[in-house]
């Protein structure tokens, strides 16, 4: 089984970081945005086992964003966008799953 390097991107960890941000502060439960935070990092991290392993998107909206060999995991309301490169694992975007069109 191939594995893969992870890479982030800068919007990535920007996304990422305003979901714990929002949890902490607006929602007011910190010890949750923690427990979402790690959540998010863990999935990232099983992709590099499992990225090559999920289905390319057929969503017209991400493609044309990210390329037509975008994927995605979700965790819990969240959606990873990612693409693989050779042997990394890029994550471009962390976004709410119901933006996805």
């Amino acid at each position: 089984m191939q594995t893969y390097r992870v890479v982030i991107s800068p919007e990535a960890e920007s996304d990422i970081n305003d979901v714990y941000d929002y949890i902490a502060f607006e929602v007011m439960a910190p010890e949750t945005a923690v427990r979402y935070y790690m959540g998010i990092y863990d999935t990232i991290e099983k992709l590099s086992l499992v990225g090559a392993m999920l289905a390319v998107s057929q969503q017209p909206y991400l493609r044309r964003l990210y390329g037509v060999d975008v994927r995605t995991i979700r965790f819990k309301k969240m959606a990873i966008i990612y693409n693989i490169i050779g042997d990394v694992v890029y994550i471009r975007r962390v976004m709410a799953g119901s933006l996805i069109r």
